[in-house]
């Protein structure tokens, strides 16, 4: 495949800081599209009021981006890429390949720059086909979706250029750039603790039922607020509002128990359905390491797991039930529930890579 090879690059001062005072002014501008106030809105205004926005600053982001390229000599050749390159797997996804460029970023080099900036590139033209082909659709979505998907790609597309401009000694990264991974922990550790309020008390009687639906409709509405909800799939996000939607509306209007616990019963449903997110590959690869060193770490262990094995384990709050009980009270547990549980999760691991 033909790339764009980046490297080292003669100082340009003026060029490069024109270049960290766009890209501050554009990613600022990304980062103040909030995606929740868009949510609920009809697909007629979605079409007139989000998509013009979305188009506007993939366009802006492709420009600046073409000239980063043009600028640092990221120029297209057909040479082939070195051994070990990570950009070299001819499937990563786009954003799998910006954090293995920034993984594998040397310091004081620009190559991420060039290889950010070329990726970039040809996903965010590919994004804004989608966005004008999208513009016709009635199913709101479609739309949000297709907006949603083609801002996190501008933001990563950005802040990575912007950490790997501050690697190579251009300055502090002035945007916090988060690896795929670290989403993905946010957002299970998010579900995780939305799961653990709602189901604290058990399924309610029609006595509770009230008290139940009301404390759930809070823990919705404190996840909504959270800065991680954005990085949670669209698809779940709509659905989450649907719940928060009809547990307002069934409080509201003090509904039949039946229809209460009908709605508690979809609740729940939702709430496990979140746990879904354990199946992202970044996470199977992080936990299974974690699960199989802490099941090697145990095995010498007779009591409670000490602090440093805790903090160690502590990335897996939102994999698993059992384990998550463990974490929230340590003291409480003797070895056997702690080897019990790593143990059969190790297992699972080793069947899973069978």
């Amino acid at each position: 495949m033909e790339r764009t090879l980046g490297g080292p690059m003669p100082e340009r001062p003026r060029e490069l800081a024109k270049f960290k005072t766009e890209l501050a002014s554009l990613t600022a501008r990304v980062l103040a599209v909030d995606i929740r106030a868009y949510e609920s809105m009809p697909p007629d205004r979605l079409a007139s009021e989000l998509e013009p926005i979305v188009s506007g600053l993939l366009a802006s982001a492709n420009g600046l981006i073409a000239e980063v390229r043009v600028a640092y000599g990221a120029v297209a050749s057909t040479e082939e890429r070195a051994e070990g390159d990570p950009l070299a797997a001819p499937y990563a996804g786009f954003e799998q390949a910006i954090d293995a460029a920034i993984a594998a970023q040397s310091s004081s080099s620009l190559q991420a720059v060039g290889d950010i900036a070329f990726l970039a590139h040809l996903e965010l033209r590919q994004r804004a086909e989608r966005l004008e082909r999208v513009k016709a659709c009635r199913d709101a979505i479609a739309i949000v979706g297709e907006c949603d998907s083609a801002l996190r790609r501008v933001r990563k597309a950005l802040t990575s250029i912007d950490l790997a401009f501050a690697r190579a000694g251009y300055g502090e990264a002035a945007f916090d750039f988060a690896s795929e991974l670290e989403d993905s922990l946010r957002v299970r550790r998010a579900c995780a603790r939305l799961r653990a309020r709602v189901l604290a008390a058990g399924e309610p009687t029609p006595g509770t039922l009230h008290a139940a639906l009301r404390a759930a409709g809070t823990a919705i509405a404190m996840l909504v607020g959270w800065d991680v909800y954005p990085s949670l799939r669209v698809r779940d996000r709509l659905q989450l509002r649907d719940v928060q939607r009809r547990i307002l509306d069934w409080l509201r209007h003090e509904k039949d128990p039946t229809a209460g616990m009908r709605l508690w019963q979809d609740l729940v449903a939702f709430v496990r359905m979140l746990a879904q997110v354990n199946r992202r590959q970044e996470l199977l690869e992080h936990d299974a390491v974690i699960v199989h060193a802490a099941a090697v770490e145990l095995e010498s262990i007779a009591g409670a797991p000490p602090a440093a094995v805790l903090a160690r384990l502590a990335p897996l709050e939102g994999l698993d039930e059992e384990l998550d009980a463990l974490l929230a009270r340590p003291e409480r547990a003797g070895a056997g529930a702690w080897h019990g549980a790593i143990a059969r999760l190790a297992r699972g691991y080793r069947r899973g890579a069978r």
